[in-house]
């Protein structure tokens, strides 16, 4: 649960970012897009560490509101955790991040926590993302692209 924590710490500090960050990339995808990029770029990084088994999603992915005018653009949340009894953590951190880096993200490591690495990236197919590989509890979160679209539309989807 602590990986949990500091991974719901790291998508508040992730999704401030990610409101600031809406551009013309953006426009050019529709909501379902931007959702299905960000639970691929999420799984896809959980693939790369195949000793890590029984991954989970929280939930389907989220939508909100992220326009400077209400109704008028779109983006999710997702989030997928899995039970880790110990690992690596610094090798699968790395892997993530290289991964990330090569979709095109800016991405940063942080070890300020206790010793346990945090990765949080930035731009490329996701407007933010984050991997906390703590232990008993690897977790990998993130914020997809702002688009043109309704988020109420969304309503009861899932």
């Amino acid at each position: 649960m602590r990986g949990r924590r500091v991974a719901a710490v790291a998508i508040a500090v992730v999704v401030a970012v990610g409101l600031v960050s809406c551009g013309s990339k953006e426009d050019g995808m529709t909501p379902e897009q931007a959702r299905d990029t960000l639970v691929s770029t999420i799984e896809d990084s959980a693939a790369l560490l195949p000793r890590v088994t029984g991954w989970n999603r929280d939930h389907a992915p989220n939508f909100s509101d992220c326009g400077a005018i209400q109704g008028t653009r779109v983006h999710f949340g997702y989030g997928y955790g899995a039970p880790q009894p110990g690992g690596d953590h610094a090798a699968d951190a790395k892997t993530i991040a290289d991964y990330w880096t090569s979709l095109g993200m800016t991405v940063h490591i942080d070890t300020s926590g206790g010793g346990i690495p945090v990765v949080f990236g930035e731009g490329g197919p996701v407007s933010v993302i984050s991997f906390s590989p703590a232990p008993g509890d690897y977790y990998i979160s993130g914020t997809s692209l702002c688009v043109p679209g309704d988020p109420r539309s969304f309503l009861g989807q899932h």
